[in-house]
């Protein structure tokens, strides 16, 4: 399977969206990506209202949404000069038992 996580990586717990094929995914971005993915997977958020859910500095929140949008996960939503992100749906869903 070409898209399995490495071995260390399996003893996590990381939103499957988080990570990214043909992509260095690192530990860090696979937690930062996951924790954007739950807090948006709750409602729409901007940058101010991930930052303070996240823990995220906003570099870093912008770095890993411009990823996540550029993979269609994300979608941003502009009124005015105010920036909303939110998931597009896309991606692998939940599975709930």
């Amino acid at each position: 399977m070409e898209n399995s996580f490495p071995l260390e990586m399996a003893r996590a717990v990381f939103n499957p969206n988080a990570y990214l094929p043909n992509f260095k995914n690192r530990r860090a971005g696979l937690k930062a990506r996951t924790l954007i993915l739950d807090a948006l997977g709750k409602h729409p958020s901007d940058i101010e209202t991930l930052r303070s859910e996240t823990g995220l500095s906003t570099s870093s929140l912008r770095y890993h949404l411009r990823l996540l949008e550029s993979r269609r996960l994300v979608r941003k939503i502009r009124s005015g000069r105010r920036v909303t992100y939110e998931l597009t749906g896309l991606g692998q869903q939940p599975i709930i038992l």
